[in-house]
């Protein structure tokens, strides 16, 4: 999903409707910046919601039913 994304929005960025214009995109720092960002934020959820609410076995909790 996120090589979809991504070659979605290059090739938008980098493609002008002029064939003459057409260069490949370079990331700036602030576009870097807003990536990592984002994964640290995903995964910063994602540990939080691992450690608040836990995986919990169906077989256990058949076996208390």
């Amino acid at each position: 999903m996120w090589m979809e994304r991504y070659v979605i929005i290059v090739v938008s960025l980098s493609r002008d409707f002029l064939p003459s214009s057409w260069s490949v995109f370079i990331p700036t720092m602030y576009d870097v910046g807003v990536f990592i960002f984002s994964l640290g934020l995903f995964f910063s959820m994602f540990l939080l919601f691992i450690r608040y609410l836990p995986v919990i076995n169906i077989s256990e909790v058949r076996s208390m039913v």
